[in-house]
């Protein structure tokens, strides 16, 4: 019986954790205290298992020596000699432990010492079972790193849903696909990287801390800086800032920028999230569109080598073009409502009907395009021309008035970007930001509150601008919802490597359980 199985049906976890600290004293005193090592020269796994699996069944080469490191899996003993299995981050292989080979007293560490969850680095030669499995004949191995808490059971898994989010270290040791959700993550940023930079797009860093929050509708994270004392606010956007480098004549930026959104927590929401955001000086909309098809189809084709994947058992086909709908015309098609025919007054009598209460037109047909089109979004689609009253940063359409140069892009029922022909206007951007300041004070009479999801004046931005900002197109992309999509996941929480949760506060640490010789 392994550790990690008696752990489930013998004795608490607490006994257990006690042994584990006496079998650590005992190597210490032994003088192999694993917490010693520095470093342990190793190959990957993965290599090993490519270099040598010509062997055939039986085969020994005991003049092929590897070193390899990883945690312990699985281990079992047979008298005078036993197996493990040990894993590192590009697979699994078998270990082959015998008396005779590592003498009496390293063979008694491997038996009595090493647990399922320790880390070892091993010296061998390779060889293939007789039933037909590659393995390393183990000459000498040293423990790296002390399994002091057990692991859960592989056959009953860490199967507890906000463990694994509170534990993610614990998540991403016993549960594969959390690791590789973490690699499509990494993926994506590394191809959208080379993609902008081969484009001339400057990589550039933005203030996270900002004494005015803008770029988007949301409430902010507030803090104080005492020694300025100011109030200052978590970023919800870095657009008004890499705007203002466009503005001093750096003409593509772009940002792998952590944004901060004092929101809800759910399965697509999470209060600090990563967003691409770029700006691309004499570009409009239109380019935007045609550069995020581009890039996530470049992202699709790295990871998976092909143009469709299958998400929640639908498939979706990322190569471009992707279709393109004005969200009027959406709204129309999957409703009748044809909103452009309606005044404001019988708009708003429509809403109601369906259940919408809102003041701003702009969100009335947000909310009708969420009840009626979005569900029926799979493939990817870029969703155009929204209403000026909620886009106070973007530039008006010059053949549909009210609406302005916007697009989102929607995957899987999911919004996943939203882009701009950028106001580049001193005078019509001041209006705008006066014209929020307005309406602020209009729903917070209503709602009997502040209302914090608003554009607030930032007359610094304003002043920038005053100075000539080029015709510009710009994106924010965010990494996590197309990441879901990409690793066939239905929370955001699975692809962030460290979602925020309530914390523990009553963890009993293991140093104040053992304290006996």
């Amino acid at each position: 019986m392994t550790p990690t199985q008696q752990n489930r049906t013998g004795p608490p976890e607490t006994v257990v954790i006690k042994d584990r600290y006496r079998e650590l004293r005992d190597l210490q005193e032994k003088g192999m205290d694993p917490f010693k090592i520095r470093k342990f020269e190793k190959t990957d796994i993965e290599l090993v298992i490519k270099e040598y699996e010509y062997l055939e069944t039986g085969e020994n080469l005991e003049d092929k020596k590897v070193s390899v490191a990883g945690r312990v899996r699985s281990k079992r003993v047979h008298g005078k000699a036993g197996f493990a299995h040990i894993e590192d981050v590009s697979g699994k292989i078998q270990l082959y432990f015998k008396h005779d080979t590592l003498g009496p007293d390293l063979y008694k560490i491997y038996k009595k010492r090493v647990n399922v969850g320790d880390i070892l680095g091993v010296k061998g030669h390779i060889f293939r079972t007789h039933k037909g499995e590659l393995s390393i004949w183990v000459e000498e191995f040293y423990v790296l790193a002390k399994n002091l808490r057990p692991l859960p059971s592989e056959w009953f898994g860490l199967k507890d849903i906000e463990k694994r989010y509170k534990q993610r270290y614990l998540d991403f040791i016993m549960n594969p696909k959390a690791r590789m959700n973490m690699y499509i993550v990494g993926k994506m940023l590394e191809v959208a990287k080379r993609f902008l930079v081969e484009r001339k797009f400057l990589e550039v860093i933005t203030p996270t801390l900002q004494p005015i929050y803008g770029g988007a509708f949301a409430r902010p994270f507030k803090t104080h800086h005492h020694y300025l004392d100011i109030d200052m606010y978590l970023r919800i956007s870095p657009e008004l800032y890499l705007k203002r480098l466009i503005v001093g004549g750096i003409e593509r930026v772009f940002e792998f920028s952590k944004c901060f959104r004092n929101e809800d927590v759910d399965a697509t929401h999470n209060p600090e999230f990563t967003q691409i955001e770029l700006y691309w000086a004499y570009a409009d909309f239109n380019d935007i569109m045609e550069l995020t098809e581009n890039m996530t189809y470049e992202m699709v084709k790295e990871i998976f080598g092909k143009d469709t994947i299958t998400y929640q058992g639908k498939e979706i086909n990322f190569r471009p073009p992707w279709k393109r709908i004005r969200m009027v015309d959406a709204i129309k098609e999957y409703s009748g409502i044809d909103v452009l025919s309606l005044s404001d007054e019988e708009l708003r009598k429509v809403a109601l009907e369906n259940g919408i209460d809102e003041e701003r037109k702009g969100k009335i047909l947000e909310e009708l395009f969420d009840k009626f089109v979005l569900p029926h979004i799979v493939q990817p689609t870029f969703i155009t021309h929204y209403p000026k009253d909620i886009t106070p940063l973007a530039k008006e359409s010059p053949d549909l008035p009210g609406f302005v140069e916007r697009f989102e892009g929607f995957l899987a029922g999911m919004e996943f970007c939203n882009a701009y022909t950028e106001l580049n206007d001193p005078i019509e951007q001041y209006k705008r930001f006066k014209e929020e300041e307005e309406l602020r004070k209009k729903l917070s009479k209503v709602k009997g509150k502040e209302e914090l999801e608003y554009m607030p004046m930032d007359k610094d931005f304003i002043r920038s601008l005053e100075y000539g900002m080029p015709p510009t197109g710009g994106l924010g992309y965010g990494i996590e919802r197309v990441a879901m999509v990409l690793a066939d996941e239905i929370s955001l929480k699975e692809v962030i490597a460290f979602p925020t949760v309530i914390p523990d506060l009553d963890i009993k640490n293991v140093p104040e359980i053992v304290d006996e010789k």
